[in-house]
Order: structure tokens, then sequence, then C-alpha cells
């Protein structure tokens, strides 16, 4: 019998069967700099080196799938949000454009060749031309509400949720529209499989009621558009998002990417088969443990799903930039059984 692909070890997961053993895809963005020596800034402005440095982590780490880099600023900045980059660090969002909530209603995104998107969407391209066929390749658009926040500053959006949540829907809902032609780019790159990054709606910062009113249905369209593009739809929100689990699996993600402050065992019991759960190896643990804490950890999710289908171990986010490339190794070779 002839041994799957890791695409297909990956699908098979996705659509419920039982595999062999667990995939595993750790989240590997700017990290991958340290191996192909590429400046992080290069990272998310050349799409020729992003998809190269991706190529070489995955060629040297060899785990089932592949990301473009994670980049929270760069729809922000293509509407207009000052961006500061450093050649250490993720970049960030220092000033925001829109003073007036009123104002968001005007915003239209560029064309996305126009922008510093494309880049992105390029190096998508370039990983789906090398590896579609055999590993999942994926791409990340920001959410609509962390998109809303970035526009606005974020405390300023607590603020207006708070006090007017009518014009807090209009302005999410505007983001998610402004976010079309970026889910379309991606798709029509070829990958398989789109994230959207909504860290502000963490329970972490908002109540469950509130991401239930901002952040679900907004999310739920995109998913939905994502859908009918013939792509795969996750949904990662960093710090403590077990209070919103079933609200997420009700947006329709084919996947939650969750962070370390959730319980894997418990996140797929209330997942209950609706979506597969990823995750969730601390990155702190990542970045400073040994590789023994990291084969722990590991082995401790690959505990918790043992036995169900509906996993995929991966980090609990973006792994830092200066992770130990042994501690890459060991994550990836404890779900392959230490291959």
């Amino acid at each position: 019998m002839t041994e799957p692909t890791p695409l297909e070890l990956i699908e098979d997961t996705l659509n419920g069967k039982e595999t062999e053993r667990v995939p595993v895809v750790p989240l590997v963005g700017l990290s991958s700099s340290t191996v192909s020596g590429f400046p992080v800034e290069t990272l998310v402005r050349d799409s020729d080196k992003q998809a190269k440095s991706q190529l070489l982590a995955h060629n040297k780490f060899g785990y089932d799938g592949v990301f473009t880099c994670m980049d929270l600023t760069v729809e922000a900045q293509a509407l207009g949000a000052e961006v500061v980059f450093d050649n250490q660090a993720f970049p960030y969002v220092k000033s925001h454009p829109v003073e007036d909530f009123e104002r968001v209603e005007d915003l239209a995104l560029p064309p996305v060749e126009e922008t510093r998107i494309s880049t992105f969407v390029d190096a998508a391209r370039k990983l789906a031309e090398k590896l579609r066929e055999t590993h999942l390749v994926s791409s990340y658009v920001i959410g609509p509400f962390t998109l809303a926040g970035h526009l606005l500053e974020a405390e300023r959006l607590l603020e207006v949720s708070i006090e007017e949540q009518d014009l807090a829907t209009e302005i999410v809902g505007h983001c998610e529209r402004i976010l079309h032609p970026v889910l379309d780019a991606y798709a029509e790159a070829g990958v398989h499989n789109i994230v959207i990054l909504e860290p502000t709606a963490s329970t972490s910062i908002i109540s469950p009621r509130f991401f239930e009113k901002l952040s679900q249905p907004f999310m739920k369209n995109m998913i939905a558009r994502v859908h009918t593009r013939g792509c795969r739809a996750t949904v990662h929100i960093c710090g403590r998002t077990q209070r919103i689990i079933d609200q997420m699996c009700q947006t329709g993600a084919d996947a939650l990417s969750l962070d370390s402050a959730v319980d894997v065992e418990a996140a797929i019991d209330i997942a209950d088969g609706r979506t597969v759960i990823i995750g969730n190896v601390d990155t702190s643990l990542l970045l400073t443990g040994s590789t023994q804490d990291v084969k722990s950890a590991a082995e401790e999710c690959l505990r918790a799903s043992s036995g169900r289908a509906g996993f995929i171990l991966s980090s609990g986010c973006d792994l830092p930039i200066e992770t130990p490339h042994e501690n890459v190794q060991v994550l990836v070779h404890t779900a392959k059984g230490g291959q």
C-alpha cells in the first residue's frame, strides 16, 4: 500500500478520517529567516525571498504543510496605517489612519497588486507551484475585527463597541467587505487553505458576547466566501479562547488554530467532529525550552488527541523569530514517531 502524501494525510484528517499518524504543521513564518539568512524586513517585502525562505525551512524540518509569512500589518498599511519594520522583530502598526469612526465607510482597498499584499499573494503562488500537489499550502489574512482595531486603534474600537454597538457592527462589517479581494487573490494563487487571524477577538480581550456580535458573523461570511473559491478556511485566535470554541465552530471553519492557553482535549470535545483542532505547543517553550521540554509538550498534545480524529499538531501561534532549530525539529519528529 502506497504511503499517503502529507497533503493526503491532512485532507483525511480534515475529512474526519483516521490516519496513520497525526499531521504536523508548525506555524513557521518569519522564523524561517534564521534558516535562509534573509533579513526579516526582506521577507515581508520580497515575494521571491519569502517563498525561498519558507521552502528552505520546510526542506530542513520536513513538516506536512507550509505557510506564507504572518504579517498582521499588511492590510492595514494598504489602507493608510503607518507600519514600522525591524529586521529583528515582527512589523507593527505605529499610527492609525482613521480619526472619525464614520470615515471607515470611506475606506477602500487599492488593487491588491498595487499594495504590499501582493508580496504575500505572489509568495503563496510560488509555494503552491512547488508544493501544492504534495503538501498543504496556506496563506493568512487579517480578521475584520482586528483590522478595525488597526484602523481606529483597538482601545477606541472597544469603547465604541460598548457605547455604540450598532456603529461598531457597521465598522467591522465594512472591514470584512474590504478584505474580499484579498481572499480572492489568495484563492487564485492556488493555496489550499486561508487562515483568518483575529487576535483582537480573543476572550483575553473581549467577552464571548462581544465575540458573537462583532467577530463571529463576519468571519462566517469570509469563510463562506473562501469555500465558494474552493479553499479550506482556518480561524486562528491567540490567547484564551476556550469559552468561544463552540462559537468558532459555528463560523464553518474547517479548522481552529488554538493557542497554548487552551486545553486540547477539551477543545476536541467541544468541537465534537465539526472542525479540526490545530495546536498548540507553547511558543515560549519552543523559544526557551529544552528539546525534552518540547518533546514532552508535543507528546501531551498527542495523548490528549489519542484515538480521536480531527487533530493536527502545531505550535500555539507563529514561532518566535529566534526559535532554536532543534526545537522545531523535535516537534516534527515527535509527531512522526521519531522518524
